[in-house]
């Protein structure tokens, strides 16, 4: 069977995520709709450490995970809700007084759906906090451009549940909490000595010298 565009194109149209469609919620705000027009599905990456094996090659074994920031750009209503959330988000964790709050953080839900409106992928951004708040452009130049505002979220973990277009996970990967506090080796790892070879001339070291 030869290649048919048009099969390709529907496919394209039904078989792959769009970038477009996702929502962003915060646990601090539960009935405060934030209007997204960009975001991030955070990476991680996996930190390792160097560790001495006495005479041979150091080992290079992995110790922990670590995460980036998260970002996001949102658009600002007229009531200035959205606005007013992110900084009262941000003066939980440093206030304008310089204290340094002891807040746990907020949870930040991102969802991905399909073309029909279901999930496709929720990501639960644990303990995360707004580490940036932008400048917001105002220009009387263009009328009829909507004014938006820029932030990084930072987090101590995150976790993510597959929905595939149905109404139950299918399965969950990441960390859905967070150790402070990981117990680090106190010894390098045990080095294993290299077998001696027998002397010449005994049993099992091949032709015998006489």
């Amino acid at each position: 069977m030869g290649f048919s565009i048009e099969q390709f194109k529907g496919r394209f149209k039904n078989d792959f995520a769009k970038a477009a469609l996702f929502e962003v919620f915060f646990s601090n705000f539960p009935d405060l709709r934030f209007q997204a027009s960009s975001g991030t599905l955070p990476g991680s990456s996996v930190v390792t450490d160097t560790f001495s094996n006495g005479p041979y090659r150091p080992l290079e074994r992995a110790v922990s995970r670590s995460y980036g920031g998260a970002g996001f750009s949102f658009l600002l209503d007229n009531e200035g809700r959205c606005l007013s959330a992110l900084n009262q988000m941000m003066d939980a964790i440093v206030d304008p007084n310089g204290f340094v709050g002891q807040g746990a953080g907020t949870g930040v839900k991102i969802t991905h759906y399909n073309q029909t409106g279901k999930p496709v992928t929720v990501y639960t951004l644990n303990q995360a906090y707004i580490a940036s708040i932008s400048d917001v452009s105002l220009d009387w130049g263009n009328g009829d451009a909507i004014a938006t505002v820029s932030c990084v979220m930072k987090f101590r973990s995150y976790s993510m549940s597959a929905f595939g277009g149905s109404g139950s996970p299918i399965a969950s990967f990441g960390e859905t909490g967070y150790v402070n506090k990981i117990q680090m080796p106190d010894v390098s790892p045990t080095i294993v000595d290299k077998p001696k070879r027998p002397p010449i001339g005994t049993v099992g070291t091949g032709p015998q010298v006489n």
